[in-house]
């Protein structure tokens, strides 16, 4: 196998289902900080330089992919903190993604890495680098044939909202940020407050 196909495959399609896999697991992860956030972080700086090993400025790829921008900025902000320009300013939050029906039971659906964008806005993270790894795919013209499908939990609805809590993923542990989503009659999931809800954080080690 080529060198570069190598390098993209084992440096950003494999880290990418490997994120993806873990966000499907049904943990409870720290907000702000975790293995989760750690290798988006990686993943993103990763993608950003792909345009320096192309031999191309950072700016002439801008004007291509908006993911590719997204990306950059993540990883600018992983690294250094808050950037000088505040309109690329952006933070990563874990939360977890829960599913309710008429019957009041939910499913898990899986861990969602959200963008908090300047500019953007709200972003899943798991999509927008998907879309950038896309790009260069197609940008390289890579004989990489990638078909990713966005993992979920399994499709089981339970009268408890519950989470494993497993120190494997963090250093500590100290909060959580879930989402309620139900179908629209379109089939549509869109946010919701479910009226009641039981939470349960079973210990894993």
């Amino acid at each position: 196998m080529d060198t570069a196909i190598n390098r993209f495959i084992t440096n950003i399609v494999k880290p990418w289902e490997q994120l993806n896999a873990l966000l499907a697991q049904r943990n409870a992860l720290q907000p702000d900080i975790s293995d989760a956030t750690r290798m988006a972080g990686s993943l993103a700086i990763e993608i950003k330089h792909q345009a320096e090993l192309a031999g191309l400025t950072t700016t002439s790829v801008l004007a291509d992919s908006i993911a590719y921008g997204i990306m950059s900025d993540v990883a600018d902000a992983w690294k250094h903190g808050k950037l000088r320009d505040s309109t690329r300013d952006n933070s990563l939050v874990v939360g977890s993604q829960f599913e309710g029906n008429d019957e009041g039971k939910f499913r898990f659906m899986r861990n969602v890495i959200t963008i908090e964008h300047a500019s953007f806005g709200k972003l899943d993270f798991i999509t927008t680098s998907h879309d950038a790894i896309l790009y260069w795919i197609q940008k390289l013209k890579l004989p990489i044939k990638w078909s990713p499908v966005i993992a979920e939990g399994p499709p089981e609805f339970h009268d408890e909202v519950f989470l494993h809590l497993n120190t494997k993923y963090q250093v500590s542990w100290s909060a959580m940020k879930i989402m309620f989503f139900r179908q629209s009659e379109n089939g549509e999931l869109i946010p919701y407050d479910p009226p009641q809800w039981k939470f349960a954080l079973y210990e894993k080690w």
